[in-house]
């Protein structure tokens, strides 16, 4: 223990001295917009920053994604952050330029600072510690991945990974922003649309036609109701459902709608499944003559390849007895001499990949508070990204020792 102890003495030590270089890279990072399709000047940066920090391999799969490799040793880990981010939105309202990546009082803003940019930085920090103190004596085999495309269908990027590149992990890490807290589940997601159909018509004599759009409203509103009837679990918490976004088809404002569209968002605890959440929808749309349907993803990634996939994410979670959460718990546990919290994040990850459909056991943890994720004034606390360069880098020692 003694020996453990000192390891993580010195992977702290070596964290902090890396906290200008992790910072000035973030910083470089958020400076390049990435939002999904459009990752590839990102992914360059992070290919050669990896390749200039030393991974023993680095490269970028069919897909997009950017594989960094450390060690050949018999247990495979696989580091999964994306580099996808959702648009930086309007500086007016950041009060600053949120693609600048502006340091100041200890935290560093901009879109991707938590989601997902910083937590991939520290990963790619971690690795050069590893290296660095050669952590790695031919235990394990770890790799750091940003990956594409999560923001619109998580768990499509490292499903090709997987199941196409042929990495076949035993250990998945998942960096999402999660405060440093160790997440071992989260609730599942789909997205769902119902198609209300109606009859067009001149506006001046609304009588003559049938408005989808009123249809959709009562829709909406018994959507809004559905909340009170969905299961609940001790641990990943209630299922929700809501509305999000409506398309009318109709030729012009003077025109009654004579279809609609309303988009659901659906959050699934365990025990729901996306069959259930379709009846529970086609239920309601049938009181309109509407038809609910699963969305599906068929957009191409930056590099043109297709991967068509359904928009259904299911629940996961992972007991807090299992060998992996208790190695991530001893690691943070002997880094900063206190206990970790272990909980669940309130949004979806590649998780729902990982350990929901492939079944492989997946731990998440991140710098960056969660409830910033998407908003205005997107931030990381360098602080939390050192510790978690440090997490990150001690790890894989402590999963191969167990």
């Amino acid at each position: 223990m003694s020996e453990y102890n000192d390891i993580a003495r010195r992977v702290n030590e070596l964290a902090e001295t890396y906290r200008e270089e992790v910072v000035n890279f973030l910083r470089k990072f958020i400076a390049i917009r990435s939002e999904t399709g459009k990752e590839g000047d990102a992914a360059r940066a992070l290919l050669e920053e990896m390749q200039r920090i030393g991974f023993d391999e680095v490269y970028i799969d069919q897909i997009g994604n950017v594989v960094g490799r450390i060690g050949t040793g018999k247990t495979t880990i696989l580091y999964d952050a994306h580099m996808d981010t959702v648009s930086p939105g309007d500086a007016l309202h950041w009060g600053c330029d949120p693609i600048e990546g502006k340091y100041e009082e200890g935290y560093v803003y901009g879109r991707g600072a938590c989601d997902d940019k910083g937590p991939l930085c520290a990963m790619v920090y971690a690795g050069k510690i590893i290296k660095e103190l050669e952590l790695n004596q031919g235990d394990f085999t770890l790799y750091v991945v940003g990956v594409v495309g999560e923001e619109d269908c998580e768990g499509l990027a490292v499903s090709h990974l997987i199941e196409t590149e042929g990495i076949k992990p035993d250990y998945v890490v998942v960096g999402e922003a999660s405060g440093l807290r160790i997440c071992r589940g989260h609730r599942g997601r789909a997205l769902y649309q119902i198609t209300v159909p109606g009859k067009p018509g001149h506006a001046s004599a609304p009588h003559l036609a049938d408005n989808s759009l009123y249809k959709a409203a009562r829709i909406i509103l018994k959507v809004e109701e559905l909340n009170e009837k969905l299961l609940n679990d001790d641990f990943l918490g209630k299922g929700t459902v809501a509305a999000t976004k409506v398309d009318v088809l109709s030729n012009s404002i003077n025109t009654i709608p004579g279809e609609t569209v309303v988009y659901i968002d659906r959050r699934l605890t365990a025990g729901e499944t996306k069959e259930l959440a379709l009846e529970e929808l086609q239920k309601i749309a049938d009181e309109f003559q509407a038809k609910a349907e699963l969305m599906y993803f068929d957009s191409p990634s930056y590099t043109g390849y297709i991967k068509k996939a359904e928009e259904f994410f299911p629940a996961w979670s992972l007991a807090e007895e299992h060998p992996l959460i208790q190695a991530g718990a001893k690691t943070f546990k002997t880094l900063f001499n206190q206990e970790p919290t272990i909980g669940k994040w309130g949004f979806s990850t590649d998780g729902t990949y990982t350990m929901g459909r492939a079944g492989i056991p997946t731990l998440g943890f991140g710098p960056g508070e969660e409830h910033l994720c998407h908003c205005v004034g997107e931030r990381i606390s360098v602080e939390e990204l050192v510790k978690a360069a440090a997490f990150y880098a001690l790890l894989p020692k402590a999963i191969v020792n167990r």
